[in-house]
């Protein structure tokens, strides 16, 4: 499971992984997990396979790094607590609008997603996102907390040969005025500090906003899990 690779990247992390290479061996390993050397030898190999540590074996045991996809888990984690901790039930985006590539038009059409966001939001979106950057890095940290919940499930689909991941959605509001999602996209091409949002009504027209125009997102989290994906 994935709460046990996060709980073994810890073990690492807290042995000094994150910062450099650390020696270990897994039976050494294996005590502070708690459990066999075989199970310890498995999940080292998932966090490698995964990308999320840099193992080299030598002869007097494995030199092991967290690497950055490791340590990006590590954050993930540390949001997930501290949303449960402090029972944080919304949170306030400020973005910059920018004209995105126009794939969310695409996505946000496509019947698999369609009829997913009409039974679970309450509506069909406008064919298209509304894409901001955030403005500071206190939005940025908003966004990730927002990440650690796991909101309203859109399940991935297939079509022919070609599969679509999954989405989570976040009820929010637009400058206090206008309802809408933030999407969390599994696979996007966006940088991470960038928010897609989706509406019943097309955003610009409905609040004369547009290119450069700096925006207030209210997320709820009252409905949402603190478990992540």
């Amino acid at each position: 499971m994935k709460e046990q690779l996060w709980f073994t990247l810890l073990v690492l992390a807290q042995l000094g992984a994150v910062t450099n290479s650390i020696r270990t061996s897994t039976p050494r390993l294996a005590l502070l997990l708690n459990t066999s050397q075989q199970t310890a030898s498995r999940r080292l190999a998932a966090l490698e396979q995964n990308g999320w540590i840099q193992r080299i074996l030598t002869n007097r045991g494995q030199l092991i790094r967290i690497e950055s996809k490791g340590v990006a888990e590590l954050t993930h984690v540390q949001s997930i607590l501290e949303v449960a901790m402090t029972k944080k039930r919304s949170v306030t985006l400020r973005g910059r609008i920018f004209t995105g590539l126009g794939e969310g038009a695409y996505y946000v059409q496509l019947e698999g997603y369609r009829k997913q966001f009409r039974k679970k939001l309450g509506y069909t979106p406008f064919p298209g996102t509304l894409n901001i950057q955030l403005h500071t890095d206190a939005d940025v940290n908003e966004f990730r907390l927002l990440k650690a919940t796991i909101g309203i499930e859109i399940n991935g689909f297939t079509t022919g040969d070609r599969s679509f991941g999954p989405v989570a959605c976040y009820l929010a509001t637009v400058n206090n005025q206008q309802k809408a999602a933030i999407l969390q996209i599994e696979r996007t091409h966006h940088h991470p500090n960038v928010v897609e949002i989706i509406a019943p009504v097309n955003l610009r027209e409905k609040l004369r906003i547009s290119d450069g125009d700096i925006i207030t997102v209210n997320a709820d989290l009252s409905d949402s899990h603190t478990l992540s994906q």
